[in-house]
């Protein structure tokens, strides 16, 4: 009995570990979306001695407004919780706004905030 046993939970790590590489591997190829759609982003600070201060860019904008303001939100909390341990961020213009459009730039959403640690 405590031969299968051994067998019995070998025969489960392995259908985990099976489960757990296609997920990531699913991850991987697959991308982040938002509102259905895959979005560029990217954040970085914007002065070299203070690294609170972030931009973040997020599109295309043409494929969905709302999926790039949740990539915009999405990129500077992925920032600040990175750079500081804390997804507290105060915006220029919030990003999950209906006055975030109106920073959009070369199909681009692009906004600025500070991470308050």
């Amino acid at each position: 009995m405590r031969t299968s046993s051994y067998v019995t939970f070998g025969l489960c790590a392995a259908l985990a570990l099976t489960a757990m590489s296609g997920c990531s591997r699913l991850k991987k190829d697959d991308g982040l979306r938002f509102d259905g759609e895959r979005m560029r982003i990217s954040a970085k600070r914007i002065d070299k001695d203070d690294r609170t201060f972030f931009t973040v860019t997020a599109g295309p904008v043409s494929r969905s407004l709302e999926g790039a303001k949740g990539a915009a939100h999405y990129g500077g909390t992925e920032y600040c919780i990175e750079n500081f341990g804390t997804s507290t961020i105060k915006w220029d213009v919030d990003p999950l706004s209906e006055e975030a459009a109106t920073q959009v730039n070369r199909d681009s959403l692009i906004l600025k905030g500070q991470c308050r640690p």
